[in-house]
């Protein structure tokens, strides 16, 4: 964990056989912290003398591609969630599988679990192996510094139809809303706007998605000639420029999540998520690998073109921290000449940034 403090670990500015390093290091430190899990589950798990031994826990590090190949095929098999906080949390969890399960909580209730196809972008990742191609969907409670346990047993072949109908359209308007928000698209897959229910208030969007600056290609001998790359961003033009000119988009609808996934290329993608009463929107996006035959370095960003008045003013965090007010082409404290005008109004973000006015704000968080 200490190597993996250094800022080029936690920001993601390093080159790639560093980042290699990076990974193997943390692996190894997960293998070791999963004989501590299991010595204190055997203990947790245990209610009495009597109870039977309780099976080895491991963790399924590749669930964020959609990959646990311990489960891949099984009859029945248990899912433990922990939640590091102090307080009580609801977490909608994705579990990567190849048929459709009962889920049933810690009480042996059933919950409602729904079956969903996992994105193109997530199956054709360089280095996933499972051929798995769906995800059940179900929202979990877990206590405060606690874990709660689930169940799965494979549903009958019977059983398979009376699940919740899960409605999949391609192309055509999308309209994601719950009990809290709204999300728009149209059917060319650009995100219109998002309207807060409860405030009828709402952000409408000009644009929203990938686009790329072509690195400046120095050769490093002096200062003004620094490539841009793994230590550095620096385009070789202002202007940003999309990464397609097109794009699709498949519409997933269920009771426990609802999403758009919106297709740009065969490398850049994105999944846009609303939950079942979800107070935010969630985006997950997928990027690589990027080409490079042409020779030329590429910088992808992801853009939200707002309708937010924001004079030019917006808000960071400062390594996680506190809240810095920032502002284009300004420094507080010294007469600011702008030579880097795209790099140096970007920020490193750890956890937010927003932009405002008076009664209205739109903030990422990551």
């Amino acid at each position: 964990m200490g190597v993996a403090q250094h800022h080029d670990a936690v920001s993601g500015t390093e080159k790639q056989e560093v980042a290699f390093d990076y990974a193997q290091r943390l692996s190894d430190g997960i293998a070791v912290a999963e004989n501590a899990i299991n010595q204190a589950y055997s203990k947790l798990l245990t209610k009495d003398s009597q109870s039977p031994p309780v099976s080895n826990q491991f963790l399924c590090q590749l669930s964020n591609i959609s990959q646990c190949l311990e489960i891949d095929g099984q009859e029945r098999f248990t899912l433990t969630l922990w939640n590091p906080t102090v307080h009580p949390v609801v977490q909608h969890v994705r579990v990567p599988v190849r048929t459709d399960y009962m889920v049933r909580d810690p009480t042996g209730e059933t919950v409602l679990s729904e079956l969903v196809p996992i994105s193109d972008a997530t199956q054709n990742i360089p280095g996933r192996t499972s051929v798995t191609q769906k995800q059940i969907i179900f929202k979990a409670n877990l206590p405060g510094l606690g874990f709660s346990t689930y169940y799965f047993e494979r549903k009958p072949e019977e059983a398979k139809y009376k699940r919740s109908k899960v409605k999949i359209t391609h192309n055509e308007e999308c309209v994601l809303q719950n009990q809290n928000l709204k999300v728009d698209f149209d059917d060319q897959g650009n995100l219109h706007q998002i309207i807060n229910l409860n405030q009828r208030i709402g952000v409408s969007f000009v644009s929203q998605g990938f686009y790329w600056y072509q690195g400046f290609p120095g050769n490093n001998s002096q200062s003004e000639f620094q490539a841009s790359g793994a230590y550095i961003f620096r385009p070789l033009a202002p202007n940003a420029l999309p990464v397609s000119q097109t794009r699709s988009i498949t519409c997933i609808k269920g009771d426990n999540v609802q999403t758009a996934i919106i297709t740009f290329n065969n490398w850049a993608s994105q999944e846009i998520s609303l939950y079942d009463e979800g107070e935010f929107v969630e985006v997950e996006w997928t990027v690589g690998p990027i080409p490079i035959d042409d020779n030329i370095g590429k910088e992808i960003i992801i853009r939200y073109d707002t309708d937010i008045a924001s004079e030019s003013k917006y808000y960071t965090d400062a390594n996680g921290r506190e809240v810095l007010e920032r502002k284009r082409d300004y420094r507080p404290t010294w007469n600011y000449t702008a030579v880097e005008t795209v790099s140096g109004n970007y920020y490193p973000i750890n956890s937010r940034i927003w932009i405002k006015e008076d009664d209205r704000q739109f903030t990422v968080l990551t």
